[in-house]
């Protein structure tokens, strides 16, 4: 690719790269068509908030780690330090979202990480512990602008179980967050990213991160599947909700 391309159009190209990605997902996900149909359940949007709640709490560790890392750039590493800080327990958001369908009252361990909620976790971690420092960006790059792409969705889901504010806090509290965030990761970009290989290494991280989600989408699904048939004893709290 020819150096000589403009940062706008650096961020064209990642932008086109996105879109086709979440294009795929959203076409093929079974969790994306039962919220689009009106099918989705209360368990099923528990089952994935238990997710959320499990790489979330990782968001901020894993972006300051890349902060120690990259120690050398003042900049870069405030900037690091700085969105961790902001990131610290959201993890709690998503977690009181799934209490607040009806699980106030329960008695349960939260169940440990779906397999390929861990492999995002690994990955997020492996590629802010290895490879170019600015890497990350390409994760941040599409979880801070995913609201684009994901808030008719959220509107659908509220609509279908009829949920309160106060019962979607993270997603709330996020497309608000994100907005700014999103502008500061742009800066960034631009200030920080001064090689091709540095876009290269972004655009890698964000398609490979936002397919490894995708994967989580469907493994959440498939627990749904499971604990409908009575297969996913790690879910048999759930079946406390109303509408499930």
């Amino acid at each position: 690719m020819n150096a000589s391309i403009s940062f706008e159009q650096q961020l064209i190209l990642l932008d086109q790269r996105i879109e086709k990605t979440w294009a795929d997902i959203l076409d093929n996900s079974r969790l994306v068509k039962a919220i689009r149909e009106g099918s989705v359940s209360r368990a099923l949007y528990a089952i994935y908030m238990i997710e959320t709640f499990h790489y979330t709490a990782h968001n901020a560790r894993n972006q300051g780690l890349v902060g120690v890392r990259h120690a050398d750039n003042p900049v870069y590493a405030k900037f690091c330090f700085e969105h961790a800080a902001q990131e610290v327990g959201h993890e709690k958001m998503a977690l009181h979202d799934v209490m607040s369908l009806g699980l106030k009252n329960e008695t349960f361990d939260i169940p440990p990480a779906l397999a390929e909620t861990e492999v995002l976790i690994a990955y997020l971690y492996w590629i802010s512990f290895t490879g170019n420092p600015l890497q990350r960006l390409g994760y941040s790059y599409w979880a801070e602008n995913a609201y684009h792409f994901i808030t008719p969705l959220i509107n659908q889901l509220s609509e279908t179980l009829a949920l309160k504010p106060a019962q979607l806090t993270f997603f709330i509290a996020h497309s608000d967050i994100d907005v700014e965030h999103f502008n500061e990761i742009k800066i960034i970009l631009q200030r920080t990213c001064k090689r091709q290989a540095d876009w290269d290494a972004i655009a890698s991280v964000m398609e490979t991160s936002l397919r490894l989600t995708g994967n989580m989408l469907e493994a959440v699904y498939k627990q749904y599947e499971a604990w409908q048939s009575g297969d996913a004893p790690r879910y048999e709290f759930l079946h406390a909700l109303d509408n499930s």
